[in-house]
């Protein structure tokens, strides 16, 4: 008696101890997050050294088993002086024009994978973003004849908009249907855009479940 009694209190314990994680692990899967957040991008051009831009956004996160899709837009706010690149220019003196921006809009679609469903979790993954700097104009355009100045507004045009692979991965802590969170994201260098280094985002906020992201079918006898 003594035995099943023991037997009785273990499965008893381990049934309360189950109900906790299954209860987190069905609170995090199959949701539709609603979430805001602030970002500190860094970079450099060729014109400045390694500068901030400061952002704020929303998101949406779409949970699944193990994993979820991020899509999220931002708003980007450049330090002055600090947007500030060069776009070649065979028609000027130099070679190249001066171009300067204050704001660039940031949009995202990534793919994470998300392994663990405790309070705490840690989730890595990979998708594309479009970086599209919005205000881009060129510095002392009096000192260009009418064609040089086409030409800059043509390589300005070739470079103020580009799509990126992005790799992120970042930590959250959940409290009931609310998630803190915080990110790190990278988008590598290129050429082709007037931000020419990699860039590193740092994004922090909070993201709240309003929905299920699937429909539930119940059925009765």
């Amino acid at each position: 008696m003594r035995i099943v009694s023991r037997v009785s209190l273990v499965l008893a314990l381990a049934a309360l101890t189950a109900t906790p994680a299954l209860s987190q692990q069905q609170a995090w899967q199959n949701r539709w997050y609603w979430g805001a957040q602030g970002s500190a991008l860094r970079y450099k051009t060729p014109s400045t050294e390694w500068s901030w831009a400061y952002g704020v956004g929303a998101h949406w996160f779409i949970t699944k088993r193990y994993g979820g899709l991020y899509v999220s837009f931002e708003q980007n706010f450049f330090e002055d002086g600090t947007g500030i690149s060069v776009v070649p220019n065979g028609l000027s003196l130099t070679g190249q024009t001066e171009v300067q921006w204050d704001h660039s809009q940031r949009w995202q679609a990534i793919l994470y994978a998300v392994p663990l469903s405790g309070v705490f979790q840690l989730y890595l993954g990979g998708g594309f973003a479009i970086h599209n700097i919005t205000d881009a104009d060129t510095l002392n355009a009096s000192a260009l004849g009418d064609q040089a100045l086409a030409v800059a507004f043509d390589e300005i045009d070739r470079r103020d908009s580009r799509a990126f692979i992005v790799f992120g991965g970042g930590l959250q802590l959940k409290i009931g249907r609310l998630a803190v969170f915080g990110d790190y994201q990278f988008m590598p260098a290129s050429g082709e855009f007037l931000i020419t280094s990699s860039q590193h985002a740092f994004i922090a906020g909070l993201r709240y479940a309003l929905t299920s992201s699937s429909s539930e079918v119940t059925t009765t006898r």
